[in-house]
């Protein structure tokens, strides 16, 4: 009797432990520093702190230009001009004294990159995941001891190839890459032929699931996905919530003790 109960009894457990191994590879990002009193894309010194005290270890920050050229977290001017009641500058870039002078909603700080270096270099168990920017001198200049600790997010394939030979912790190709299908192409069907890295990492964007071309990479070879931005794990179907690796996302926090660096 105990026999023939037997695999119903194992059962459950083997699928709980297949359960447990697919959330031990899923990374949650905190988008654009994360969310702090509901307002989001901040890039807030005080996100960010939150983001922390939330139990994030992956945080992304949009990174652009000043007017005098000197990189700043912002998601946009345009936003940032709209969330420090600037909203007449249009995408007008500020300097970066009359940046660090706003508050975002009237209360928040705004960081610059330096600052960011420094709240990440103070804590070692965090990654900065960063969009906008994938410059590989920019990054170097601005991060010089966090490579160990980045996912850079890069926009152009010979980006993407710097990046991965100067030993950043995860390079993410992007979908809105203006090279992606050429890219992709090459990494796919004429990799043999052509010199350059192979790309493992991919972000992408929940529409791209059903993308044509997604659909043909996804036959061919299975990349790491790095998906932006999910707020609700019912927003996925269950296939494509087990092809994502990490997620970026505004609302949905981590599980103490179910996710590792892989």
């Amino acid at each position: 009797m105990i026999r023939r109960l037997l695999p119903f009894l194992i059962l459950p457990l083997f699928l709980s432990c297949i359960t447990q191994e697919r959330s031990v590879r899923r990374e949650l990002i905190a988008h654009a520093g994360g969310v702090i009193d509901g307002y989001v894309y901040t890039n807030s010194l005080e996100a960010l702190q939150s983001a922390v005290e939330n139990g994030y270890r992956f945080i992304e920050v949009d990174l652009i230009m000043s007017a005098d050229s000197v990189l700043v977290a912002a998601h946009s001017w345009e936003d940032f001009n709209r969330m420090t009641g600037n909203a007449h500058r249009g995408d007008s870039a500020m300097m970066l004294e009359q940046f660090v002078e706003q508050r975002i909603h009237g209360r928040y700080t705004p960081m610059t990159a330096a600052m960011v270096n420094d709240f990440f270099m103070s804590d070692t168990s965090l990654y900065l995941v960063t969009d906008k920017t994938s410059e590989p001198v920019i990054l170097a200049e601005y991060f010089p001891n966090l490579k160990q600790r980045m996912v850079v997010e890069a926009f152009t394939y010979e980006h993407y190839q710097q990046l991965v030979d100067e030993g950043y912790f995860r390079v993410l190709y992007s979908c809105m890459a203006e090279d992606f299908a050429s890219a992709i192409t090459r990494n796919l069907m004429f990799d043999k032929l052509f010199p350059g890295k192979r790309i493992e990492w991919i972000a992408l964007h929940t529409s791209g699931f059903s993308y044509p071309m997604f659909k043909l990479l996804d036959r061919i070879r299975r990349f790491n996905i790095a998906l932006f931005t999910v707020d609700n794990y019912n927003e996925l179907h269950p296939w494509q919530l087990e092809r994502v690796k990490m997620i970026y996302t505004n609302t949905l926090l981590p599980v103490p003790g179910t996710a590792e660096i892989p």
